[in-house]
Parts: structure tokens; sequence; C-alpha cells
């Protein structure tokens, strides 16, 4: 995996995205460094002849821009960039001032060392184990508190402490199923959880040597089902429900196959359902990096990751038993977590938010969105003067404008050139916006007081309707692909589903625990609901029904 070797900013582009049409995502002072190393080789190098190339804008102390074995006059700081610039597997180190007057090559990067660079600061794989663990290194947690495990292999222990060393309290038998109600503790490179089997309390090991001896409660085969519409919505049931140490948030590929959810800490990284299986198993990309926003790319079975060290990835998935997974772009773009992602709905473009966007670009960079052309992996615009974080995004279905809504501001931008185009008063902070696909409703939902889901015409923002949802604490919104239902999900662990035509109640249903996403799926057929019990719950009506 192509990683940061700096802490500051930069846009990394990896190997498959080298070609001449890059220039546009790249500053112009990159000209000065390859008419440089086309000296120094002694024939042209371009942008095109690298197999990679990284970049990074920061401000140097003095005209030696940072490079140790260069000189300085005494100047001041200087604003400037850092290039890495890798030609036939060697990768050259170039400082170049920002009115390209000062070019200082630093040399060779040394891979070995960058590399090394990179390596995280603790020992252990697993975040959860970090403060009071013993031995390791950890494997990654796929369970939490609070869930229902099934047992692996042919029976594990209950111990009375947690330690391989402690006496066994009972045998379990395989594929009986217990309660972790806490953990968990790391000893001795083994992770460990206190259950609860048949009123007896006890320490049993998720996982350790390589093996995991438990694995989240597997649901039932999905069944074949109806599209769904409003006259079959009244007969909508449970499926079956996911379970695992995940985020309560999730997104669909548009071919519905693949239904992806975000590790919460301790598992970092992308859960993946092939939904062409019946019985659904986690396939897990492992990241090194905290997740805090997730969606796929519209059209491709790509998933964009944007991380808790501001960062963006892009991955693919590749088909097969077991999936694999390809890192296909990586973009150090917000000082921060990444708060929000969206893409176009031809997935031609990405905006990102996060905390100080990073960007050559001379803009009030706090809080700035940036609009990411993909197929040039080039800054297309950036969203600036928030003067707060961004915690929702959303492209117009047409993709001409972006949305974008803090706590205490709503905007609406040009996609191309940046331009606020209109700003909206702020009753209270917005808690879920959506688009409908064909563009013809927009939907945004706000903490109380006031009306707490609101239906506007897209263009003018003016209101259609105001929905009398049956609990005011709003976190998600979900049109049907169509656009003929919205689902409304609630705080208060309740979803609705609205008639969007009609503008009418249709259905209600509860789930265990605090929804926090739901969506229907691009073909229809399901509804998925994220809630903060660590579950992922799938609805459906059942082929034949009604």
């Amino acid at each position: 995996m192509l990683t940061n070797v700096s802490k500051l900013g930069f846009v990394l582009i990896s190997l498959f995205c080298a070609s001449v049409s890059l220039a546009q995502g790249m500053p112009a002072q990159i000209d000065a460094a390859l008419l440089d190393l086309s000296a120094r080789l002694g024939y042209s190098v371009g942008i095109g002849n690298l197999s990679n190339w990284r970049w990074e804008q920061t401000n140097f102390p003095n005209d030696a821009l940072g490079c140790p074995s260069a000189s300085s006059t005494g100047s001041g700081a200087v604003l400037g960039y850092k290039f890495q610039l890798t030609h036939s597997t060697v990768t050259y180190d170039y400082r170049v001032s920002n009115d390209s007057a000062l070019v200082v090559y630093c040399g060779l990067v040394d891979a070995a060392s960058a590399a090394a660079a990179t390596e995280p600061e603790s020992q252990y794989s697993n975040r959860l184990c970090e403060a009071a663990a013993t031995g390791g290194p950890y494997m990654r947690s796929r369970i939490n508190a609070g869930m229902t495990v099934e047992i692996l292999g042919s029976y594990l222990n209950l111990r009375g402490q947690p330690s391989i060393k402690a006496s066994a309290l009972l045998q379990i038998p395989a594929s009986w199923t217990v309660d972790i109600t806490a953990g968990p503790d790391c000893v001795d490179g083994y992770l460990w959880w206190l259950a609860l089997v048949n009123g007896q309390t006890g320490y049993i090991a998720e996982a350790g040597d390589g093996s995991y001896h438990v694995a989240p409660e597997s649901p039932p085969p999905l069944p074949s089902r109806e599209v769904l519409s409003a006259s079959v919505i009244p007969f909508l049931r449970e499926f079956g429900r996911i379970s695992g140490n995940f985020q309560p948030i999730h997104d669909w590929s548009s071919d519905s196959r693949f239904l992806i959810t975000a590790g919460a800490p301790g598992s970092d990284g992308v859960w993946v359902y092939d939904l062409r299986h019946p019985v659904l198993a986690p396939q897990i990309l492992e990241l090194e990096v905290g997740i805090s926003a997730l969606a796929f790319r519209p059209n491709h079975h790509q998933i964009a990751v944007g991380g808790d060290t501001g960062a963006l990835q892009l991955w693919q998935i590749h088909a097969g038993d077991p999936l694999t997974f390809s890192e296909r772009l990586f973009l150090n773009a917000h000082a921060g977590p990444v708060s929000a992602l969206a893409f176009s709905s031809d997935g031609e473009r990405l905006v990102s938010a996060g905390r100080e966007a990073y960007t050559h670009v001379d803009v009030d960079r706090d809080f700035a969105a940036i609009v990411w052309d993909l197929p040039t992996v080039a800054q297309q615009a950036i969203l600036s003067g928030n003067g707060e974080l961004i915690r929702k995004v959303a492209f117009s279905p047409d993709g001409n404008t972006v949305f974008t809504a803090g706590d205490g501001s709503r905007r609406v931008w040009d996609a191309s050139s940046g331009a606020r185009l209109g700003s909206f008063g702020v009753a209270s902070p917005l808690t879920a916006a959506e688009y409908s696909p064909a563009g013809g409703q927009f939907a945004w939902a706000q903490a109380p007081p006031g009306d707490s889901l609101v239906i506007l015409e897209p263009a003018s923002f003016a209101q259609l309707a105001s929905y009398p949802v049956p609990t005011r604490n709003v976190t998600s919104l979900g049109f049907s692909p169509d656009g003929s239902m919205l689902a409304v999900g609630a705080a208060e662990g309740v979803f609705s589903i609205w008639n969007t035509r009609a503008h009418q109640l249709v259905a209600t249903r509860e789930a265990d625990g605090a929804i926090h996403d739901v969506s229907f799926s691009p073909d229809g057929a399901m509804i998925a609901v994220s809630t903060d019990k660590h579950e992922l719950i799938l609805y459906g009506v059942p082929l034949g029904s009604g």
C-alpha cells in the first residue's frame, strides 16, 4: 500500500494515474523540478515519464527550503513546495519556491527509511490494546461489548481470568453463542472479553496466535424479495441483522452487489459484504488508520475512505472468492479527520471536507471543502470561507452544485468554480440532508426546535412539504431509487417511510438502538439500517407478499 511519508499535507498519485493529463492536479512549480531533473539525467523527463509523484506545500524557514544539504543566505521564511519524483524506480527529492526562482535538489529518497518512518509508533496493530496491553502484537477485533458471538473450532475455554494460564471454568462447544459484556483485555498476545454463558461469567479469547476463536453471529440467508413500493411497504419485515465491530455508517455499490460499513476502533478497516451470497459474511479490507467517512463510487466497485488523519484513499474491489483489494489513489487532503464525503452521481467527482484543506490555491483553507476531479486527480474547486467544520456534503443529481452544512451554516456552491451560490438562515443545526436521485426533491432534517423534516424544491429551495415524523431526532435520510419514497431514521430507534408524491406516512419500524444511517439499496429491494449497537439491519418484502 502506498503510504504517507510526511505528517504535512501533500497529494500522492498512485502508479495507475501517471500520465500527462495529470498535470492539472499539480502546482505549476513542478515544471521547474522536472527541468532540473532532465538536465541532471541528460534527457527530457515529464509527468508522463514518472511512475509516482508527490507534492506538499509548506512554509520553509529560509531559502534552503528545508534541504539539509543546502546552505541559506539567512533570508526569512519562504513559501514553497516539496516534490518527490519517481523515475525508473529512483525517487528524487526537490524543493521549489512559490515563484519558482529557487530550485533545490535534496538528493535521492531512501525508500527503506521512508517506509520505516511510516510504521506505527505502537507495536500493537489493534488500537484498543495500546493503553494497558502486555505482549503482542494483537490481531484486529471483530467483536465488541454488547454483541452475541458464535464459537468457532471444536470448543473454547471460559476462564476465570484473562490469561491462558488461568483455570478453565467450562468448555463452550462449537457453534454455541455467548453474550459479550465487557472488554477487551490484551494479555500475552490474546484478546480477552468478559462473556456470559448459561448464567456463568468468565473470559474468552477472541483471537491470538494468528487465529480467531469467535465470530459475530451470522444472520439467516436472505430470501428472494420484491422491489419495494408504496403498495408493498406495509409488508416490510426484518430479513436479518449483521453484527460486528463497525461504526453505524454504510453504503451500497450502484449494482447493489456490495454493502460496506466502516470498522470501529480495534477493527480499522472496511467490512465488505457480497450480496451474491445468501449468507452474509464479512470480507475486511484492513487499513492502518481509523475511518471517519466512507462512500461507494457510483458505477464502480471502488470505495472512498476518509481517514482520521485527513487522508483520502480509493480502493478497488476485485471479484473472486475471497475478494481482493488494491489501492488506486491516496490524497492527503485535510488537516484532521475527513468530516464528510460525497460523489457526484456519475462518479467522476468527489467532494471532501475537513479541518483544513491542503491546496496550493490562495484561499482561506480553514474548514474548506475540496471538489476533486477523479479522472485527472485535480482539485477542481475549493469551497472556502465556511468558518466552521462542514458535517454534511451532497452533490446535486446533475453534478452542477454542491450542498454543504455545518452546525450553523447551509450553503450551495458551484461545483466547477467553487463560487458560493446561496446561503440559508439556520434555526438549528442540520442533522441530515439528501437529494432525490431524479433531482425533483431535496430533503433536510434539523435538530429541534422547528419542523424536523422539510421537503424542498432543489433549484429554488422553496418548501414543498413538512413531514410530522414520529420522532423529532432525525439522524438520516434515504430516498428510494425512483424518488417515490423517503426513509427517515431517528435516534429514538424508529425509522419511518414516506410516500414523497402524496406526502403521506406509509410505514414505521423499530430497531434496537439509535439509528444513525438508513438507505434503500440501489435496486430498490432492501432497506439497510445502521444502529449504535454494532448492528446493520436489513429489511425487505419477501417475494410474493401482498
